[in-house]
């Protein structure tokens, strides 16, 4: 009994440092909504008045979000509390932005399957960016804090998984053999500030740099899109009125 007890007591402080006051299992559950029944709404146009090409780009980013593992996630959790399910999310971010930088610091770009696991999470990244833009989800429980934060994770993880992309090719005039290489010429592109002494030499390296820095304008895009003050007239139909 005695040696239950401090485990007990991590187990509580553990609890207490993640959910704070909210007890997991008594917490507010919200009704979800299927991602298929999303799919549905922007299909009928039941959110969103919307056409041409508004429209296809809504359909191809609600669509897409099947062959990502994020929405499977929240489906596993859907009969969970709202704070549970959030937090389980917020553990995949983090294992998306943690994933890259062990790549890189143990030197692990040219495991092909590694590499592979990357790009696919980070266009699953480059993904849910351009669907909060066109795609935003109102929900009153959310704090803008919160979304903040994660938001920042992202911008991290793409700068990484960047990161490893660039170590794992020939694309720059300087070799990059080390991670601190890789985050370095990842970092000042993906903040537009570019010093000159790493430089795309080809089509490819050069193709890259300009993924990157469009990623880096959808999230600057994305910031005053969301968390500036909102104009009214947003595209999105509240039904409630």
């Amino acid at each position: 009994m005695a040696a239950q007890q401090p485990k007990h007591k991590v187990k509580q402080h553990l609890k207490k440092l993640v959910y704070g006051n909210t007890d997991p299992r008594k917490g507010t559950k919200v009704h979800v909504i299927s991602h298929f029944k999303k799919i549905e709404n922007v299909w009928n146009s039941s959110q969103y008045y919307d056409f041409g090409i508004e429209r296809i780009t809504r359909l191809f980013l609600v669509v897409s979000k099947v062959f990502f593992p994020g929405i499977y996630i929240d489906y596993l959790s859907r009969n969970s509390t709202y704070q549970h399910r959030k937090i389980t999310g917020e553990f995949y971010i983090i294992f998306k932005t943690v994933m890259p930088f062990l790549m890189l610091y143990y030197s692990l770009w040219h495991e092909h399957w590694l590499f592979v696991i990357n790009i696919y999470l980070l266009i699953e990244t480059f993904l849910y960016i351009f669907h909060k833009i066109f795609l935003p989800e109102h929900n009153h429980y959310k704090t803008h804090n919160r979304s903040l934060i994660l938001l920042f994770f992202n911008f991290i993880e793409v700068i990484a998984s960047f990161g490893v992309v660039y170590a794992a090719g020939n694309y720059l005039n300087r070799p990059v053999d080390n991670w601190a290489d890789a985050l370095y010429f990842s970092f000042i592109t993906g903040a537009t500030i570019g010093y000159g002494d790493y430089h795309p030499v080809n089509e490819a390296g050069k193709l890259l740099v300009m993924l990157q820095i469009i990623s880096t304008l959808s999230f600057l895009i994305l910031f005053f899109n969301f968390f500036a003050p909102r104009v009214q007239d947003t595209g999105f139909v509240d039904l409630d009125k």
